[in-house]
């Protein structure tokens, strides 16, 4: 199993993504805004590996969506920075989570259909392949960074990059931006609206 393979934890019934393997046993960095812990040790048994999703199998995530997560650092600034969860509940709703420089995510509210159907529609058309070991400009002060994960159908996607986004990710934040988030996407990209 890779680091930073996305994984299905079944000690949690979450996500989340492989920090280290070592005799057998997987550090998994939790995918879940109400875990108390950032890390889980687990038998590497306990972790199944998600398929990759590819551009052409987007579209069979979106539609059955179960986690994303989009976290964004804009420079030094902590405060400057934001995550947002959208995760499936027992109950079969999208719930929206969010966070605002280092305080804890929050639950916000329940999607509502025309909110899922924008997100799915968003999702459809990213494409995370080239992002997934990084990308963009070089690390700078002042610049801004991004990390996103998805997950559903099996399947999971996931990328990550500074100074500069995967096509898709705009349509993305513009999603969550219409459930209401204080989000806006500029010349720079992201940030707090």
């Amino acid at each position: 199993m890779e680091r930073d393979a996305l994984v299905r934890v079944a000690a949690t019934g979450g996500y989340g993504t492989v920090y280290s393997v070592e005799e057998g046993v997987c550090e998994v960095a939790l995918i879940d805004p109400q875990a108390e812990e950032d890390f889980l040790s687990v038998p590497q048994a306990m972790v199944e590996p998600l398929e990759r999703a590819y551009p052409e199998s987007m579209g069979e995530l979106a539609g059955r969506l179960a986690l994303l997560h989009l976290r964004v650092s804009c420079g030094a600034a902590a405060g400057g920075g934001f995550e947002a969860f959208v995760g499936r509940t027992e109950d079969d709703a999208l719930e929206l989570w969010w966070a605002e420089g280092n305080h804890r995510a929050r639950r916000v509210s329940h999607l509502e259909g025309g909110q899922a159907s924008a997100l799915a529609s968003a999702l459809r058309g990213l494409d995370l392949e080239p992002w997934e070991h990084g990308g963009g400009a070089p690390a700078r002060p002042g610049g801004w960074h991004w990390s996103l994960e998805c997950a559903g159908a099996g399947m999971g996607a996931s990328g990550f990059g500074h100074d500069g986004a995967p096509e898709g990710l705009r349509d993305v934040v513009e999603a969550l931006a219409g459930m209401g988030l204080p989000l806006v996407w500029d010349d720079e990209g992201p940030r707090l609206a």
